[in-house]
């Protein structure tokens, strides 16, 4: 073999290892990369019932066994919806009457859409705008009707970690404790906050 023939089989040969090498070994996976893909929550607000005190959530909350560490603002008032009426799933007259007194006055006092209104038992719960507290035509319906506006109390909820910086669990743990949560009968509802 001439001297440039050795040196090409040589560089072929070369090459084929490289090649199978490159099969077999494995490059280093970024993990991190993977679990910065994974949805996070910080931040939960519940929907309390009318009235309940800042123990009873307190005590709510201890008897669910959170197990990371969290703060607690009790009653935040700088959330949209305030106040709400219940009303039996049975009890159309109040439901037909305000429905035709909106249209009449061109008001929206209640949020009906299906997503707004929450199930409890036999109830229904119904946000009620902040126009509608102070309108006197809606309270004159709800007065025959022996219907009471209450006030949701809101509770946010913050992850943090031991040393009181802010903190984010993975959203499949935060579904399970919203699941949780929700079958208690004071909470109408759970606001999951993303982190992203």
């Amino acid at each position: 073999m001439s001297r440039i023939n050795k040196k090409v089989a040589f560089f072929i040969v070369f090459l084929i290892l490289v090649i199978i090498a490159g099969l077999f070994v494995k490059t280093p996976v970024d993990t991190e990369t993977q679990v910065n893909d994974e949805l996070k929550v910080g931040d939960m607000y519940i929907q309390f019932e009318d009235g309940i005190s800042d123990s009873e959530v307190q005590t709510i909350l201890e008897s669910y066994n959170l197990t990371m560490n969290y703060s607690i603002k009790y009653n935040i008032d700088h959330v949209a919806d305030k106040y709400y009426i219940m009303l039996d799933k049975d009890n159309w007259d109040i439901r037909r009457e305000l429905s035709q007194k909106m249209k009449e006055e061109k008001r929206d006092w209640i949020i009906s859409s299906p997503s707004q209104v929450i199930r409890k038992g036999d109830y229904h719960v119904f946000t009620v705008s902040e126009q509608a507290v102070q309108d006197e035509n809606f309270l004159e319906i709800l007065d025959k009707y022996d219907i009471q506006v209450k006030k949701f109390t809101w509770c946010y909820i913050r992850f943090e970690k031991p040393d009181g910086s802010r903190y984010w669990i993975p959203e499949k743990d935060a579904i399970r404790i919203k699941s949780e949560l929700e079958k208690n009968e004071n909470i109408f509802s759970i606001y999951l906050d993303y982190r992203y």
